[in-house]
């Protein structure tokens, strides 16, 4: 297994170019993404429970999905760091107030 750790860097992006999250120059995977903003795509749909398109949460059972989810929040927090929150999220405290028209 440290065979494998020590190819990591190496076999890390096929691409070099500007990362789609952070604007930053450098190796990219396939998303077009970095190392750092993969990483926090990856805890993100953790997070949201998204876990058709997590390849850390691939075959687990759902106990195991769970825990792995309360390890990420108890370690990363709670709110979302690369993925925009939907409009319901940001408008969940605000009301409408409207105005009466008068005639």
């Amino acid at each position: 297994m440290p065979e494998l750790d020590e190819n990591v860097d190496e076999s890390w992006g096929s691409f070099e170019g500007q990362c789609q999250g952070c604007d930053l120059f450098g190796r990219l995977n396939d998303l077009l993404l970095c190392k750092d903003c993969a990483a926090k795509l990856e805890r993100d749909l953790i997070r949201q429970r998204d876990w058709d398109y997590s390849a850390t949460a691939f075959g687990l059972s759902a106990d195991a999905r769970e825990k792995l989810r309360r390890q990420v929040i108890a370690q990363h927090g709670e709110a979302l760091e690369l993925i925009a929150p939907s409009k319901a999220t940001l408008n969940e405290g605000t009301t409408r107030r409207r105005r009466k028209r008068r005639d």
